[in-house]
């Protein structure tokens, strides 16, 4: 589908499973999301010592789940941990829940439109071989969310602030520091603002 490789649309639909805890974190809570975040990493954990120590199992878990994971990965820790070690920190360490709420759908829809729309329409490389068309699409999906949770200054900056994290090339997972980031970011946002929150509690 526009020149998108199909493990790429794989990926990036297997993102929008953190609409599980998106939503569980907006109804439910705080003290649930928390041990629900805490024992998912632990299962993750364990499925993944398993993994290293049972080639059967490993050798079962990448022919069952090809094309979640870039082939260089496929015999290294999964970036869910991250992933979820991430959304975690987050929830603890934030209190303002229309950022939190805001960074895990920037995580979600921000992060997956930067990928596809580099792949489909990339041409122009940024400082970090990420594309400027990539870029450009996760700053036009965080600043349409972000204009349902904030006013449009917080959206606007918030905004800009996805697009510069989503570009930096992490040695750690960008899933991992995408969420605490803008969540930081737009919590210190808010409290310097009147937010204006648009989004119903």
């Amino acid at each position: 589908m526009f020149g998108i490789p199909r493990d790429e649309i794989k990926r990036k639909g297997f993102h929008l499973l953190s609409l599980i805890y998106t939503f569980g974190y907006w109804h439910l809570p705080k003290t649930t999301i928390i041990w629900g975040l805490a024992v998912a990493i632990a299962i993750v954990v364990l499925c993944e010592c398993l993994r290293f120590k049972i080639p059967r199992f490993n050798d079962f878990f990448k022919n069952n789940f090809k094309g979640f994971y870039r082939p260089e990965e496929a015999d290294k820790i999964s970036g869910l941990i991250g992933t979820l070690s991430g959304a975690l920190l987050t929830v603890l360490i934030f209190p303002n829940r229309y950022a939190v709420i805001a960074s895990f759908l920037y995580f979600a829809f921000g992060d997956s439109a930067a990928a596809l729309a580099g792949k489909a329409l990339g041409r122009h490389k940024t400082f970090a071989e990420k594309s400027l068309e990539g870029s450009l699409a996760c700053f036009a999906v965080c600043f349409t969310i972000g204009l349902f949770i904030f006013n449009w200054q917080v959206a606007l900056m918030g905004a800009a602030t996805a697009m510069m994290v989503e570009a930096i090339p992490w040695k750690i997972s960008d899933n991992f520091w995408m969420q605490i980031i803008n969540a930081g970011i737009l919590t210190l946002l808010s409290n310097m603002t009147t937010a204006n929150y648009n989004l119903a509690a």
